[in-house]
């Protein structure tokens, strides 16, 4: 159970709710845990029984006296009355059947429509924080890509790619590392573009190479590694580069 359910559970606004003494704000608070959590849904329901047993508990039972005195004037009465008083009943019965059943109606129209505005402020307050997330995401890009530590590398193809060109953005101090791409030669389905990092001599995978929305995606940054380099590797990307399948390298010794 998290924090954020035990501290619920813990108030006493499930049973103020159970009572009908909450706020509309407080109200659509409770019936938006009640929806989620399954634990405190349970919660709810054995408080709704306690409060069914409590009542059953301390209900008046009628005096034998009374029923006995109902009892013999309902005999004493002419016959002829008995068909009407039935059918009075009956009526009142029907009558407070469908004010029961529309009350139940309007009740859980109103229950849906609080979930609904709850379901709707909940996904509001989702997208605000992927909009904040995204936001800082953008901002600590462009602080990266405006640092004067940043180097910028050209990335040009081959024969293979000749269309091929990418810009590679390195901060060392910051140990982070962008691609930009601006153009990328079409491959046949079964094929991708991959990107390597020359480590030690040796080349260590980093991402699949692939046009984004923004073109500028951000790549694993390796530590002393001498250079970028792109290969064409089947769909999925490889562990060990093709070298003969080399499209593009840019080295930083040289820069």
């Amino acid at each position: 159970m998290s924090d954020r359910v035990s501290q619920f559970l813990e108030s006493d606004l499930l049973e103020r709710y159970l009572m009908g003494t909450t706020s509309p704000i407080e109200s659509q608070e409770a019936e938006h845990y009640i929806a989620k959590y399954p634990e405190v849904e349970q919660t709810y329901i054995e408080l709704q029984e306690n409060l069914e047993n409590y009542a059953a508990s301390y209900a008046v039972k009628v005096p034998e006296e009374l029923r006995a005195t109902i009892v013999n004037v309902a005999r004493n009465k002419p016959k002829r009355a008995l068909p009407i008083l039935a059918i009075t009943a009956c009526m009142i019965a029907a009558f407070f059947g469908l004010v029961a059943i529309m009350i139940y109606k309007q009740n859980q129209e109103l229950l849906d429509d609080r979930r609904f505005t709850s379901n709707l402020l909940e996904n509001l307050n989702d997208d605000i924080v992927s909009n904040r997330e995204m936001l800082q995401s953008v901002e600590e890009q462009f602080m990266i890509l405006n640092n004067t530590s940043t180097q910028k590398y050209i990335l040009q193809g081959n024969v293979r790619a000749q269309r091929l060109e990418a810009v590679a953005y390195v901060n060392e101090l910051e140990q982070r590392s962008y691609i930009h791409v601006n153009t990328l030669p079409e491959l046949p389905d079964e094929q991708v573009y991959q990107m390597w990092a020359s480590v030690d001599g040796t080349l260590v995978p980093l991402d699949i190479l692939k046009v984004t929305k923004d073109n500028l995606v951000e790549i694993p940054y390796e530590e002393r590694m001498a250079s970028i380099n792109i290969t064409i590797e089947p769909k999925g990307g490889s562990k060990e580069a093709t070298q003969a399948n080399e499209v593009a390298t840019i080295s930083f010794e040289n820069n």
